[in-house]
């Protein structure tokens, strides 16, 4: 850190017996532009680079049995990124307030993907050469009491399959996974509201959640090929019954809806978590 700039600079060393030895950098930057008065209160700009590796799992290299059957590929490649992010925070009314603006890019190559020939039912994870996606998250924070506060976020994505090489006349694959096509359960909108109070012995808390249509398959060759979007509501709740005993309570999917997050598995509907936090040492 010096004056207004801040920097954070890392190296990652990985080394695997199926790709070798590789060295993964992240660097962030962040700059006060303006220290601002009581109503603006800071701006500050934002930028990271990073690149990241993955190397595939056990069963997506060898394969699995079972009812639908995936079928080993020893040739399967880690997946590799490169990401950047650049954008800004502005604060208000002497940090109440807070609004930010991002945007990212992504570029992915060898991502690992399920297909599933509709002939004989048998899978398999292929490398997807070379995908993509970028969008812009926008994020709103305040407090408007001691007490009472505000998250939310919405974020705008877009993805697409630049070059998949496996996907051609001469060999199958999903068509979902076809260059042109968006990367699969990457919602082009989303989004959250969270609305909190945090009294002297007891708090609770609003949340609000969507998901918008995306691209999905059922991999069965039956011509599902995407995912319906979705709301749901969650409420949440704790009292402190003594210092080292704390009891809270979880309402999921509070409105009862019914969707799918993946296409073909039901998520739960209305259900709860109830339960006690104890703390030990301190007074």
């Amino acid at each position: 850190t010096r004056g207004r700039f801040s920097a954070i600079g890392g190296v990652r060393y990985v080394h695997n017996d199926s790709f070798g030895d590789r060295a993964v950098p992240r660097i962030a930057l962040t700059f006060l532009a303006l220290r601002g008065r009581s109503r603006f209160s800071g701006t500050r700009l934002r930028f990271s680079y990073a690149q990241g590796i993955k190397e595939p799992r056990f069963e997506e290299s060898f394969g699995i049995s079972g009812v639908f059957p995936s079928d080993p590929n020893p040739n399967l490649k880690p997946e590799e990124n490169r990401a950047f992010e650049a954008g800004f925070e502005q604060g208000f009314f002497g940090g109440k307030y807070a609004f930010s603006a991002l945007y990212f890019n992504n570029q992915f190559r060898n991502q690992i993907e399920f297909t599933t020939n509709p002939i004989d039912f048998h899978g398999q994870y292929v490398n997807v050469n070379r995908s993509m996606a970028h969008g812009e998250e926008l994020v709103l924070k305040g407090h408007f009491t001691n007490r009472f506060s505000l998250d939310s976020a919405y974020t705008y994505t877009s993805t697409q399959i630049l070059q998949a090489p496996l996907c051609t006349s001469q060999n199958f694959c999903d068509p979902v996974l076809a260059a042109g096509q968006p990367l699969i359960r990457r919602p082009r909108h989303s989004g959250i509201v969270l609305l909190n109070y945090l009294g002297s012995r007891w708090g609770a808390n609003l949340g609000g959640s969507f998901v918008g249509r995306r691209a999905d398959s059922d991999f069965l060759g039956l011509g599902i090929q995407h995912a319906a979007g979705y709301a749901r509501v969650d409420l949440g709740g704790w009292y402190e019954i003594n210092s080292h005993v704390t009891s809270y309570l979880n309402l999921d999917n509070a409105l009862n809806k019914h969707y799918e997050e993946v296409v073909g598995y039901p998520a739960l509907g209305i259900n709860f978590r109830a339960g006690f936090r104890f703390r030990f040492g301190g007074s």
